[in-house]
């Protein structure tokens, strides 16, 4: 008997999280990736062309936006300039899905997470993350570059690099949602001069001109990935709590050290932890999208698992449960590690993979050796066969096909078609 506990044991013991394997090239991982049946893994973009991506964002010309980072897990020493970047991936190939143009809209930022391309106009814009600000990014004269920086929100607390503000996500009115993550103590101020302190985790929303700064929810610890489904309800993905929160205007959470005074307290929607305390990036995909079958589901990034988690979203009233799902992507290399995932305007599952031998931020010292700074990938997921077609929702699109849009099964194509419908008034 002892024998047998000892054997579970083992078979059921957490991944290392410094893996005992050596790097592969994307060939080598992908050759590794288990999927659904039907489905496939094609890379987008791999080092050299980017470093190691953090959060994705799609804008309405059809451009997968990525916030790349050489400095973490350190921010760049004062007096010195940042090496981290804002990509913009583009000219997808139709048989392959890699990214034929690789370019840099935004260099010189520390440990950028937080991202979202505003909707095009007469000239490109952002908003970005960047110790211990957001930024609102601009290309004035249409070379491809930001030449413009304008500060929207400062006051962030930067003392915890992998907790930092992430995953800006589009609300129903047009306001900007965002988390906030582990042992960092913000006082962050707006344009306005409004300030929010937020300590380890909390969610909270503003306006794209840094205006209406304003507390969401409170609690988790270390949300990172949100998600909008196409009723304007809002998920977050957590870690050392449970994988996924439906999120209740002005609930609680919980949060390490922070009992709640029994008023308010969200109600438990994952019974279950997907075998991890390290989940990242969270997106919500519509009841049969990729096949008639298929539940509404959400799907997150297990970075201690190497996997890509799915739960099916039911719903009781008003209250949503997540039922543990077959994996949408499980992988045999201990180095992959998906940090962010977004559902392209082509139907495809984006996954940023940020290739590391080493995931964990306390659990292994910052110095170790192991920890990896220059490789990194993005995949797209996907049913074989699937159609690629990309639409134009930017400024050639006339209202009348944006309105058309408006109902997409799509919800990244629905959204981007609403966003660039209000922005022209």
């Amino acid at each position: 008997m002892l024998h047998l506990a000892f054997v579970s044991m083992i078979l059921c013991a957490p991944p290392p999280l410094v893996a005992p394997t050596e790097a592969l090239s994307p060939a080598g991982e992908a050759a590794g990736f288990r999927l659904p049946p039907g489905f496939e893994a094609q890379l987008v973009a791999a080092e050299p062309d980017i470093s190691k991506p953090m959060n994705l964002a799609w804008d309405d010309r059809g451009r997968l936006w990525v916030t790349d980072t050489l400095e973490y897990p350190y921010p760049a020493k004062e007096g010195t300039k940042p090496r981290d970047t804002v990509r913009v991936l583009s000219d997808f190939d139709p048989v392959t899905g890699k990214a034929r143009k690789v370019s840099t809209f935004a260099d010189g930022l520390n440990i950028p997470i937080g991202l979202l391309p505003l909707p095009s106009g007469k000239t490109t814009r952002c908003l970005v993350y960047h110790i211990n600000r957001v930024l609102l990014l601009e290309d004035t004269d249409g070379d491809g570059r930001a030449d413009r920086r304008e500060t929207l929100l400062e006051g962030y607390g930067t003392a915890d690099t992998h907790g930092m503000t992430n995953s800006f996500t589009w609300g129903h009115d047009g306001t900007v949602h965002a988390t906030h993550g582990f042992a960092n103590d913000s006082k962050v101020r707006d344009r306005n001069g409004v300030v929010l302190a937020m300590q380890s985790g909390h969610t909270y929303r503003f306006n794209v001109d840094g205006t209406g700064l304003e507390l969401w929810t409170r609690g988790q610890v270390n949300p990172f990935g949100m998600a909008r489904d196409d009723s304007g309800n809002l998920f977050t993905a957590d870690c050392h709590s449970r994988p996924l929160y439906s999120l209740i205007r002005g609930s609680s959470y919980p949060s390490f050290g922070k009992p709640h005074d029994g008023l308010g307290f969200g109600p438990e929607m994952c019974p279950h932890d997907h075998g991890s305390t390290g989940i990242a990036g969270c997106c919500w995909i519509p009841a049969g999208f990729w096949n008639v079958k298929d539940p509404e589901q959400l799907i997150i990034g297990n970075v201690v698992t190497s996997r890509v988690n799915r739960d099916d979203v039911q719903w009781k009233g008003a209250s949503p449960r997540a039922v543990e799902l077959p994996d949408l992507v499980a992988s045999d290399d201990l180095w992959f590690r998906p940090v962010d995932m977004k559902l392209g305007p082509d139907g495809a599952m984006y996954v940023a993979d940020f290739y590391n031998r080493i995931i964990g931020h306390y659990e292994v010292p910052l110095t170790h050796p192991g920890r990896d700074r220059h490789r990194g990938r993005i995949w797209r997921i996907a049913p074989k066969g699937m159609d690629r077609a990309i639409p134009d929702l930017g400024t050639n699109a006339t209202a009348e096909a944006l309105a058309a849009r408006l109902g997409d099964r799509n919800p990244a194509v629905a959204t981007l078609a609403l966003n660039q419908l209000a922005s022209r008034g």
